[in-house]
C-alpha cells in the first residue's frame, strides 16, 4: 500500500518537474547567452574607446613635455628646449629664483614732438634685485619682485640743457617776462638799458645786458626764496644760474625700490583650434606697495615724468597682466607681455628750494612773489601706465640636439606713463614742481612714453635636468615723446629651480 501511494503521489510531481527543468534550461541559456552577447559588444566598446584614447594622445602635442618642457622635476620630461612660453606657470610646490644685474645708461630723451633730443642730462645706474616665484598648483603661481639700486651717477651739462631742454626753456621764458616787466618800470628803464616796455627790456635782456653798476635788484623766485640781480654778470647769465641751480643733480638715490606681489593663473594651455599648436594664455593680477624713497629731493631725483622711480614710486599700484604664448613650431615662440598699472593713492612731496636743490625749502610760498602753493605738493596719477612687449624666441634645439641649452629672443618693448600730477597740473618730471597755479606753465603734451628693441641670448641647463639659466639681454630706445632720458639698458639674470 505504501508504495502504492508513494508512486500515486510522485506521478504528478515528476511530470511536473520533467516539463518544468526544460524551460529553465532553455532560460538559463538564454540568459547566458544575451550576458555573454553584452559583455563582448561591452568589451569591444572599451576596446575601441581605449584605441581612439590611444591614437589621440599620440596625435596631440603634449604643450607641457614636447614642447615647452617641465622643469626637469621628478616625475616630468625635461624640457627640449632652452626657451619657454613669457606666462608659463610652475609645476605645484617649484620655487623659481630671478637674480638680476642691471647697468642703465644715456644721455638722450625725446621731446613733446617726438624728435630725439639730448637735454644735457645723464646718468649711470647699476640695479639688482630678485624675483621670487612659487608654483601653489600646477597652474597657478606666486610671485615677489624686490628691486635695489646700488648705484646711482647722474651728471648735466648747463650749456647743453640751455640750448635743447624744453623745460629749461619754459623756465627761461617765464623769469625773463617778470623779470623784464619789473626792470623796465624801475627808475625809467635805468636797471634794463633805458628800456621802458617789456619787450624792448627783454630784448636787451637776451642780448647779454646788464644792470648799472651799484645796483641791485631783488626777485622773489614761486618758492618764496628771494635772490639779487646784480651788475656783476648778464641779467641772461644770472636767470641761467639760477635755473641750473634748481635742476643741477648729485648723485641719485639708492637702496630698495618698491616691491611687488602677484599672482599669475595659467588659463589655457592646449592646442589652437587654428594650427594644432601649443596656446598658452596667462591672466594676472599683483600690487606695487611704495616702499622705496619718493619724498627726496630733486638733485637725487632720476628723470621720467610718470613717477615710477625704481628708487621709488611714491602709491600704490594695482597691476593687471596677461600673456599670450603662441608656438608656431617646436622651438619657436611668439609671446605678447601686456602690464597695466593703475594708481590707487596719491603721495605728498616735499617742495625743493630753488637756491640749493639739495634741500627742502623751508622759505614761504605763498609770500608776495610766491607761487602760492605751499611746500607740501600733492602727487597723483590718472588713467593706466602701460608696459609691455612683442616676443620672437627660438630654441636652437630644433636645428640640433646638441644645441638644446641655448635660445635667442628679440623683443619690441613699450612703455606709455599715466599721466602725472602736482597740485593738479600735469607734469613730465617731478623736478616741474614750480608755477603750479598758472596752467600755462603746465601744457599738457599728452602721454609720456618710450619704446625699445632688445635682443638676448639664453642658456639653459633644464633640457638636462640642471635647475639653472642664465640670460643677458641689450635694450635701445629708438622712439619716444616727453622723455627727459630714455637709456640703454644691459642686463643679465641667472635663474635658479629648487
Amino acid at each position: 500500500m505504501l508504495n502504492f501511494k508513494n508512486n500515486f503521489f510522485a506521478s504528478p510531481i515528476l511530470n511536473k518537474m520533467n516539463k518544468t527543468f526544460p524551460l529553465f534550461a532553455i532560460l538559463s541559456s538564454a540568459l547566458y547567452l544575451n550576458a555573454n552577447a553584452q559583455d563582448k559588444t561591452l568589451n569591444k566598446e572599451i576596446l575601441l574607446a581605449q584605441n581612439e584614447e590611444q591614437k589621440n594622445h599620440q596625435e596631440k602635442i603634449d604643450p607641457t613635455q614636447d614642447v615647452a618642457g617641465g622643469l626637469g622635476e621628478k616625475g616630468y620630461s625635461a624640457p627640449k628646449y632652452a626657451v619657454l612660453p613669457t606666462g608659463k606657470t610652475l609645476p605645484k610646490g617649484i620655487f623659481k629664483i630671478d637674480t638680476a644685474l642691471v647697468y642703465s645708461f644715456g644721455n638722450q630723451g625725446f621731446d613733446s614732438n617726438g624728435s630725439q633730443v639730448d637735454n644735457g642730462l645723464t646718468y649711470k645706474r647699476w640695479i639688482t634685485g630678485a624675483q621670487i616665484q612659487y608654483g601653489l598648483s600646477n597652474s597657478v603661481s606666486l610671485g615677489i619682485g624686490i628691486p635695489f639700486v646700488t648705484s646711482y651717477q647722474l651728471g648735466m651739462n648747463g650749456n647743453t640743457v640751455a640750448a635743447n631742454s624744453e623745460l629749461y626753456q619754459k623756465y627761461y621764458n617765464h623769469v625773463l617776462n617778470d623779470l623784464s616787466s619789473k626792470l623796465s618800470q624801475v627808475s625809467g628803464g635805468a636797471l634794463c638799458g633805458n628800456n621802458t616796455t617789456q619787450a624792448s627790456c627783454a630784448n636787451y635782456i637776451n642780448s647779454g645786458g646788464s644792470i648799472p653798476n651799484t645796483f641791485s635788484l631783488p626777485i622773489t623766485l614761486p618758492t618764496g626764496e628771494t635772490i639779487n640781480i646784480t651788475s656783476a654778470s648778464s641779467i641772461k647769465d644770472q636767470i641761467r644760474n639760477i635755473l641750473l641751480t634748481a635742476s643741477q643733480p648729485t648723485n641719485g638715490a639708492t637702496g630698495l625700490g618698491d616691491i611687488q606681489v602677484g599672482v599669475l593663473w595659467s588659463i589655457i594651455s592646449e592646442e589652437s583650434p587654428l594650427r594644432h599648436v601649443p596656446l598658452y594664455f596667462s591672466l594676472g593680477g599683483g600690487l606695487r606697495i611704495p616702499t622705496g624713497k619718493f619724498n627726496i629731493v630733486t638733485a637725487m631725483r632720476a628723470t621720467g615724468g610718470d613717477g615710477t622711480l625704481i628708487t621709488g614710486g611714491g602709491t600704490y599700484d594695482a597691476i593687471l597682466r596677461w600673456n599670450l604664448d603662441y608656438v608656431a613650431v617646436p622651438g619657436l615662440i611668439l609671446s605678447w607681455q601686456h602690464v597695466a598699472e593703475y594708481s590707487i593713492t596719491k603721495a605728498d612731496l616735499t617742495r625743493t628750494s630753488m637756491l640749493d636743490n639739495t634741500s627742502s625749502n623751508t622759505e614761504n610760498p605763498n609770500a608776495s612773489g610766491g607761487d602760492g602753493q605751499g611746500n607740501t605738493l600733492t602727487f597723483s596719477r590718472k588713467g593706466l601706465h602701460h608696459i609691455g612687449f612683442l616676443q620672437a624666441a627660438w630654441g636652437l634645439g630644433n636645428i640640433s640636439e646638441s644645441l638644446k641649452w641655448s635660445g635667442l629672443y628679440t623683443q619690441a618693448k613699450y612703455n606709455i606713463a599715466a599721466k602725472a600730477y602736482l597740485n593738479g597740473q600735469p607734469i613730465y618730471t617731478v623736478g616741474d614742481q614750480f608755477y603750479l597755479g598758472e596752467s600755462s606753465m603746465h601744457p599738457d603734451h599728452g602721454y609720456e612714453q618710450y619704446y625699445s628693441a632688445s635682443i638676448g641670448t639664453k642658456v639653459s641647463g633644464l633640457p638636462y635636468r640642471i635647475p639653472a639659466e642664465f640670460t643677458a639681454e641689450f635694450e635701445y630706445p629708438f622712439a619716444g615723446y616727453n622723455r627727459m632720458v630714455s637709456p640703454m639698458n644691459a642686463k643679465g639674470t641667472f635663474t635658479f629651480y629648487f
